[in-house]
């Protein structure tokens, strides 16, 4: 069984979350600005949004920044912002995207100082390629399936609440805890539940029904769309809580 740690567990819940935020979203200024703000709150890891044309496994919110952010976006812009994101947030920062966002940004020639892993939702990408690799863990994986992408993954185990899009609804989803369950069998894996987690409560359901941690994406991105600076530090604010 190979040993991962989770990060430092006297940081609070803060060190538990996982943040989506799409590169450059919604523009420059903001994206700083926010993502200072998560720095400042000790967040454990960063989702960083590579767009794609199709980005068929997310709901309408997280399509829509992609849709904005595609063509703003090429691989000398990519790599350079990566690495000022790098200068200024202290912990993981893992690549979300598809095949077509790995290909298009030449995700496999950035330096691997840039970036912690890559969380890709369709393929299967090779640690051999790429600075770490995270991989999606669903309730409808065959137990072969699961072992051959616990021994391809590093630093977590993305495990969805349930089957569907992003930015549904968490309540009554709980197939992520039979997933948990059958991925301590094969390896210690922090596992971190995504899918439909809004508020405080929805990270503390998840942390007591076993999971190691919580990804925010859509969620977060409505309250960055909302144009209020305060209402982003508030929500980071509320997440943090234990």
């Amino acid at each position: 069984m190979q040993k991962y740690s989770s990060g430092n567990k006297h940081n609070g819940q803060a060190r538990k979350l996982a943040l989506y935020l799409p590169l450059g979203y919604p523009n420059w200024e903001m994206f700083y600005r926010v993502l200072q703000e998560i720095e400042g709150h000790g967040i454990g890891c960063l989702e960083i949004g590579l767009p794609v044309g199709n980005p068929f496994m997310d709901g309408e919110t997280i399509k829509k920044a992609n849709k904005l952010m595609l063509s703003k976006l090429d691989v000398d812009i990519v790599r350079e912002e990566l690495s000022k994101v790098r200068k200024i947030f202290s912990s993981r920062i893992v690549l979300m995207t598809y095949a077509e966002g790995l290909e298009n940004f030449k995700v496999k020639e950035l330096p691997y100082w840039i970036y912690d892993a890559v969380l890709c939702v369709d393929g299967v990408q090779s640690r051999n390629d790429y600075s770490g690799v995270v991989r999606i863990f669903s309730e409808s994986m065959s137990d072969s399936e699961m072992e051959q992408a616990v021994d391809e993954s590093t630093h977590f185990a993305y495990v969805v609440s349930a089957a569907g899009k992003t930015g549904g609804d968490l309540s009554s989803q709980h197939a992520y805890v039979e997933t948990i369950k059958r991925l301590r069998k094969l390896s210690d894996l922090p596992a971190f539940v995504g899918f439909g987690i809004r508020d405080n409560e929805g990270v503390k359901e998840v942390l007591a029904n076993g999971a190691d941690g919580a990804v925010i994406g859509s969620e977060f991105i409505r309250q960055i769309n909302t144009n209020s600076f305060a209402a982003v530090s508030e929500f980071l604010e509320q997440m943090c809580k234990s």
